[in-house]
């Protein structure tokens, strides 16, 4: 709104941009819910304030003065100074409040600084008085403080939430079935769809790809059965994709990969297909390399799921399950505190127990939850890094430390170490290794190096711990849920780990894992992040958690009825552009004037032809320094090779899909080899926007 649309302004006003207010203040530990998010413009007049808040069509209530309207008035002070120091300054007390008409929805707000804070007043449309408030004393508070006080909040969970099915209106869609038909789709699918070819192999199908008749709209794949073992299962999704994305003949065709039993899309559903969840989470990420590629569906009907299918390709989704014939789409949402905090005592088994996590995590038992007896399990053991000094330190506190040599993932040295544990009341599995790239990279072997630690140490621990007394504690990752790219096989690994917490608690055993964001970290998983991955995270929604962040948020979960729990930190500035659909609902609303989609071809189209290639160059170089993390275009050199400057396989995914969204072109994942500065790459989108437009 300008100054000419709001009458009663002072002349010098200047507007203040709010388009991300609210995410601004998460940022800084103040966490606004929808109601309290009214501020619909600022203006700032030397010290003096003016703005306009309105109630949310939805939020009730009868209130003389609605306290979601008083709340932005006092918002409204903190707008100047809110990216000035670490500290916020809060009301801490009002004085003088008078309210001189009731009932109001819409206000508009003046505050005046004083010797002690600032006077407030709120006014109608009109310029009639609807209340004042004499003095406002304000106090400063850290970011930190605010972020502790805060800490439930960043508790997630999934929720599965139904999709109105649309008509279906794709019979002149050609489909088809490739390699084994593992759950029994085929049937359903040749009884409902038209056009529809079986390739039992892919050497059938580029068969028929090289006749250039018939290229299938749509590809079905089996993701695996109950009995095929992670590794097998994750190996062949993985090695399907990369033979679909190779082929340029594909480039407009959908791969769906049908599971049953991989996801629990329902309170209470048993998990039979946890090789199914592997899948599911490295095509998470594939998803977020590639978007519109891939579809993923659990179906609980296989063989009469042939029109749940095709609605669910209708749809738009990414991600679905079917159950009894209705679709259902996952969304991470806001956990509300568990009702009770559980205390760990006992024996308490820590895999992992020497790295990082594993020693924060055991000096807090000691001193948080005065725990007696830990064992810790690590590959190296006592000859760990700062082990010696590690088990003098909790000794010192009261505790009994066992530091064992034992490989978790390997079964007969995992039970060797747990046969001379007494009853163990806890176990937690911390260990796991990262070992990243972009899927078109990721080997068998790259799998296998995730996969190994994590999962198969994993399942070997829910053999061996089948005391249903027992607390069973996974640290899983966020990534599992999410679809990181670049993190293919993360995301695998992690999506086994909750599988099995829902598996654990279908058979009346104790499980919980835990999606944790990434942790601050000096010696850790995270502690080999370029400045550019730490920036790709943020864009992610999501920042580090500190460690007492970390150590507070594993205290709320532990009394939690929910199998999966996502402890993080958000990011709200992060959750406001081009986001997976899981993370919608967590996305802040907007405040403002909606932002103007600037594109690639909206830029051009404005210039005269003389002024395109500088302008192209100039877009290229701004997009190139978001993802680098820059503050600016004028950082990127535009003849410098993008590898030379560090930009690596995610890094380029990333770039691609950016400007394939600016420009609407189809762009292959090669783009930035193929034309490797930003010069180059001007030029080139320069020739594909003309060659598209003629």
């Amino acid at each position: 709104m300008s100054k000419a649309e709001r009458p009663g302004l002072p002349d010098g006003v200047r507007e203040v941009d709010i388009e991300h207010l609210y995410s601004r203040f998460a940022d800084r530990g103040l966490q606004y819910g929808p109601a309290f998010r009214g501020l619909r413009a600022v203006w700032s007049h030397g010290e003096e304030v003016y703005a306009d808040s309105a109630l949310d069509t939805a939020t009730g209530g009868d209130y003389l003065l609605h306290p979601a309207l008083l709340d932005t008035a006092l918002q409204a002070a903190l707008v100047p100074d809110i990216d000035r120091d670490d500290r916020t300054f809060l009301p801490f007390a009002l004085r003088g409040i008078r309210v001189h008409k009731g009932g109001a929805r819409a206000v508009r707000i003046h505050t005046v600084p004083g010797d002690d804070g600032f006077s407030l007043a709120l006014t109608g449309d009109d310029g009639e008085p609807i209340a004042t408030i004499g003095s406002v004393v304000s106090r400063p508070v850290t970011a930190e403080q605010l972020d502790a006080a805060a800490q439930r909040t960043q508790l997630l969970r999934v929720v599965w939430k139904s999709v109105v099915q649309q008509s279906d209106n794709s019979d002149q869609q050609r489909w088809g079935f490739l390699g084994t038909d593992r759950i029994g789709l085929t049937g359903a699918l040749k009884a409902t769809r038209p056009l529809f070819d079986s390739y039992p192999t892919l050497r059938e199908l580029d068969s028929v790809l090289r006749a250039a008749t018939a290229v299938p709209d749509v590809i079905v794949v089996s993701c695996t059965d109950e009995d095929s073992p992670v590794r097998s299962a994750a190996q062949r999704a993985l090695m399907v994709v990369q033979e679909c994305l190779a082929d340029h003949r594909l480039a407009k065709t959908r791969l769906v990969l049908v599971s049953s039993g991989a996801v629990a899309a329902r309170a209470g559903e048993d998990l039979s297909d946890v090789s199914g969840a592997a899948v599911w989470g490295l095509l998470r990420s594939v998803q977020s390399e590639h978007p519109d590629r891939f579809v993923l569906v659990d179906v609980d009907d296989p063989g009469n799921s042939g029109r749940s299918l095709a609605a669910a390709v209708a749809s738009g989704e990414p991600q679905l399950a079917v159950r009894n014939g209705a679709l259902l789409r996952p969304r991470l949402v806001r956990s509300p505190p568990p009702p009770r905090r559980r205390s760990l005592t006992g024996t308490v088994v820590i895999t992992g127990g020497t790295g990082e996590l594993g020693r924060l995590l055991a000096r807090h038992l000691v001193t948080g939850h005065d725990v007696r007896h830990l064992v810790l399990l690590s590959r190296r053991g006592p000859g760990s890094p700062g082990a010696a000094e590690l088990d003098a330190e909790l000794t010192a506190l009261g505790a009994r430390v066992d530091v064992v040599a034992c490989d978790v993932a390997d079964r007969s040295s995992l039970e060797s170490a747990l046969a001379g544990i007494p009853a163990p009341s806890a176990v937690i599995h911390t260990a796991g290794v990262l070992s990243d790239g972009a899927i078109g990279t990721l080997t068998p072997r790259g799998l296998d190096k995730v996969l190994r630690p994590k999962v198969d140490a994993a399942l070997h621990l829910h053999d061996l711990i089948q005391d249903p007394d027992c607390a069973f504690v996974v640290f899983s990752s966020v990534a599992g849920l999410v679809g990181n790219a670049g993190q293919g096989n993360y995301a695998a690994a992690n999506a086994v780990l909750d599988a099995l917490a829902h598996h654990r608690r279908a058979r009346r055993l104790q499980g919980l894992s835990l999606a944790w964001g990434l942790w601050e970290s000096e010696n850790g998983m995270g502690s080999d992040l370029s400045a550019a991955d730490h920036n790709r995270i943020k864009r992610s929604g999501f920042a580090p958690l500190g460690h007492d962040q970390g150590l507070a948020l594993f205290d709320a979960t532990l009394g939690s009825d929910e199998a999966v729990l996502a402890p993080v930190r958000l990011n709200e500035a992060g959750l406001t552009g081009d986001i997976p659909p899981v993370l919608e609902e967590l996305a802040p609303t907007r405040t403002g004037k909606p932002a103007v989609t600037d594109t690639l071809v909206s830029r051009l189209a404005e210039l005269p032809e003389a002024e395109r290639d500088a302008a192209a160059l100039e877009f290229v170089r701004s997009v190139s320094a978001l993802v680098f993390g820059y503050e600016s275009g004028d950082e990127i050199d535009p003849q410098r090779e993008f590898s030379a400057a560090g930009l690596d396989s995610i890094g380029n995914l990333e770039l691609s899909r950016h400007l394939a969204a600016a420009t609407g072109l189809r762009l292959p994942a090669t783009l930035v080899f193929d034309h490797p500065t930003p010069a180059e790459l001007a030029s080139h989108l320069r020739r594909l926007l003309q060659e598209s437009n003629s």
